[in-house]
This record gives C-alpha cells, sequence and structure tokens, in this order.
C-alpha cells in the first residue's frame, strides 16, 4: 500500500477550520432549475455563500422529497465559481441538451433516488458502480460530478460518517498522479481502490476516507487554512 505524502500527513492530525465558504450566482442558478420539481423553494431558503457542511446539511434535509432539488445543491457546491454550473446541471435534470424550460426527467429522478438508496445501502464502490454504468448512468453526469452527489447523499449531514463516499476528480485525479498513485478516471476498480487507499491513510488516524479527501482537496485549494 502506498505511503501516506508527505504533504498530506500534517492535516490528518488534529483539528482543522471549516473550509471557507464561497459565493454563487442565485439568479443564474434560479433561472437554469428554478422551475423544476422542488428546486426553486430550496434554492430561495439557501444561503448567499456554500461551504462543506452547509451543503451536506441541506442535501440530507431535502433528499427524500426532493430529490433534484438536493442533486441541484449538491451542484451548486460541485460547480463551484463557473458559469457553466446552472446550465449542466439543468442539462442533466431535464436530459436534453437545450434544457430551458423543460420539465425534469422521471428517468433521472428515479436514477439519482436510486444512486442514493444504493450508495447508502451497499457503499460508496456500489453507488459509484451504479451510476458509472447502464441502467443507472446519466448522461451529462460524469464520475468528477457523481462522486461530488455521492458524498453529499452519503455523509448524511455529518462530516465524520465513516460511510461517506470520497469525491474524486481531476483536481484530484492530478494530485494522486504526481504523487505516484494513477487512478483511471471512470473505472469502478480504481475507485474501489482509492476508496481502499484514502481508508488506510486515514486509519491511525481515526478518519474515514471522505475526510482524508476533504483534506486533500485543502492541499490543492489551499481551502480552509
Amino acid at each position: 500500500m502506498t505511503t501516506t505524502p508527505v504533504d498530506l500527513e500534517p492535516l490528518l492530525s488534529g483539528h482543522l477550520p471549516p473550509q471557507r465558504a464561497f459565493r454563487y450566482s442565485p439568479d443564474h442558478w434560479r433561472a437554469w432549475t428554478g422551475h423544476l420539481d422542488g428546486v426553486g423553494e430550496v434554492l430561495e431558503g439557501l444561503p448567499p455563500a456554500l461551504d462543506r457542511a452547509t451543503t451536506a446539511t441541506v442535501v440530507n434535509d431535502v433528499l427524500t422529497g426532493h430529490v433534484a432539488a438536493a442533486f441541484a445543491v449538491a451542484m451548486i457546491w460541485g460547480h463551484g465559481t463557473s458559469g457553466y454550473g446552472p446550465y449542466r446541471t439543468a442539462a442533466v435534470l431535464t436530459a436534453s441538451r437545450r434544457p430551458a424550460g423543460l420539465p425534469l426527467s422521471p428517468a433521472v429522478e428515479d436514477r439519482l433516488r436510486e444512486s442514493a438508496t444504493v450508495a447508502r445501502d451497499r457503499g460508496p464502490v456500489e453507488g459509484y458502480r451504479y451510476l458509472n454504468n447502464s441502467p443507472g448512468k446519466i448522461a451529462g453526469l460524469g464520475p468528477a460530478f457523481f462522486t461530488k452527489w455521492l458524498y453529499f447523499v452519503t455523509v448524511r449531514g455529518s462530516m465524520g460518517t465513516a460511510s461517506a463516499a470520497p469525491i474524486l476528480d481531476a483536481l484530484v485525479l492530478g494530485w494522486l498522479a504526481a504523487r505516484a498513485v494513477p487512478l483511471r478516471a471512470g473505472c469502478t476498480d480504481d475507485y474501489a481502490r482509492y476508496v481502499e487507499l484514502l481508508g488506510s491513510w486515514g486509519k491511525p488516524h481515526g478518519l474515514a476516507p471522505a475526510e482524508v479527501e476533504e483534506r486533500i482537496f485543502r492541499l490543492i485549494r489551499n481551502d480552509g487554512t
């Protein structure tokens, strides 16, 4: 098993401050997704800036009743300050490349709900497998963003949840590759290896895989220091 990277090791011990919240464009998100079932009401109640903890709480609170709204909130955090996030999220939820004004796709809604159930009941790797392959695969939703979705539905509002799915996007893949840990994007077996690796790095410090991943993001983005 690969040893813990030397730059990560100091972040695995002791208390860390919350990651910084970022501001987003509520108007832009409402314009693209506010008309979808349950989304507009949830967007209206969001604070003007989001961090991981707040996003996790909101997703957990609305997931059962409004899965599309939960997904939209996760994607606000996932896309950060990028201007294309609202359009891409609307395209996923409507299953259309021209999503303006279109309704929520029932098939997409069902797959998002099922992916949350699979990941919660059977673990992060099976959640990844479901969304990475038919019949669970959703057009326009690749691993970089569906792992963000899986994270927020499995963290259950608590940042220390042991069964939370760690995020694996291009930033993390690049960070790992630079430390001689090459992983393939979109490969379920490699995601399973990633979860196991983070678990081995975190175990001596009592940290779950997703908690280690959160610290990797701090290094990548100098976030929360």
